[in-house]
C-alpha cells in the first residue's frame, strides 16, 4: 500500500469573517494521488463528500448527507472524527440485512481512518460488505470532524430540508467536488481547448505547486489542465 505523504486542509470564511459554512481538504497520496474531502452545510444537514472514494470497487465520488436529527446525531458524528474515535450511525435494518454507516480508525495502514458504508447479514458467520468506503489521514478526518462541529450550530429550525443532493462538477485539474456555493473560476482561452469549473487552488496555480512538492502521481489528462493553467498564469 502507498503512504500520505501530507495532508492540506483549508478552512473558508463567511463574509464579515462570520461562521464558515463550507470547509475542504486534500491529502497527498504516494499512490492514489489527490484524495479530497468537502464537508458544507446542505439544507438542515451537512454534505460530507470524497471524492474518489470506492463505491462497489470502483473509484467514484461520493456525496454522503446526514440530516440534523433530534437526538444530537452530527455533533457525535463530528466529535468522533475529531477525536479519532470508531463511531457507527445511520443504521438501517431490511430483509435479513442491516446497513450501517462507520467511522473506523487505525487502518492497517497507520494514521489512516476510513469513513464506510457496510452491509452485514443476520448471519453472525455472514460476509461484511464494505458498499463504499473513503480513505483518509487521520488529520484530515480530524479537521472535517471539527468543521462539522462549527457548521451544526448553524443550522436552525427554520433551514430547508434539502431532500436532493446538490449538483457538482469535479474541478478538471485535481477532481475536488465544486459546488455552486463554493468558489470557483472559470479560464477560457488558455491553450488549445477552453478550461471551466476549476477550483480556486487550479485556477492560482497552487494545486500544481503542491504536487511538485509532494511528488505524487497524477493523471495525464490532469497534468495536461494545470499545466495549461501555469502557462496561462506566466
Amino acid at each position: 500500500m502507498g503512504r500520505h505523504k501530507q495532508h492540506k486542509p483549508r478552512r473558508s470564511r463567511g463574509e464579515n469573517d462570520r461562521p464558515a459554512t463550507e470547509w475542504f481538504g486534500t491529502a497527498f497520496h504516494s499512490t492514489a494521488g489527490m484524495q479530497h474531502l468537502d464537508v458544507r452545510r446542505s439544507g438542515n444537514g451537512v454534505l460530507i463528500t470524497s471524492s474518489p472514494a470506492e463505491i462497489d470497487g470502483v473509484p467514484a465520488s461520493w456525496p454522503l448527507r446526514l440530516r440534523n436529527d433530534v437526538d444530537g446525531g452530527l455533533n457525535e458524528v463530528g466529535a468522533a472524527l475529531a477525536a479519532g474515535r470508531g463511531h457507527v450511525f445511520g443504521v438501517t435494518e431490511g430483509p435479513g440485512q442491516r446497513t450501517a454507516l462507520a467511522f473506523l480508525p487505525d487502518h492497517p495502514e497507520e494514521g489512516v481512518g476510513t469513513l464506510a458504508r457496510v452491509r452485514t447479514s443476520e448471519d453472525p458467520d455472514g460476509d461484511v460488505v464494505f458498499e463504499r468506503s473513503a480513505e483518509r489521514p487521520m488529520g484530515l478526518w480530524a479537521e472535517a470532524g471539527e468543521s462539522l462541529l462549527r457548521i451544526v450550530p448553524l443550522l436552525g429550525p427554520d433551514a430547508p430540508p434539502a431532500d436532493e443532493l446538490e449538483d457538482c462538477r469535479l474541478c478538471p485539474g485535481c477532481y475536488r467536488p465544486v459546488y455552486e456555493s463554493s468558489s470557483s473560476h472559470t479560464l477560457i482561452g488558455a491553450g488549445p481547448l477552453p478550461l471551466m469549473g476549476l477550483c480556486r487552488l487550479c485556477a492560482e496555480g497552487s494545486t500544481l505547486r503542491s504536487l511538485r512538492q509532494a511528488n505524487v502521481p497524477i493523471d495525464t489528462r490532469q497534468r495536461t489542465v494545470l499545466e495549461t493553467v501555469a502557462a496561462a498564469l506566466a
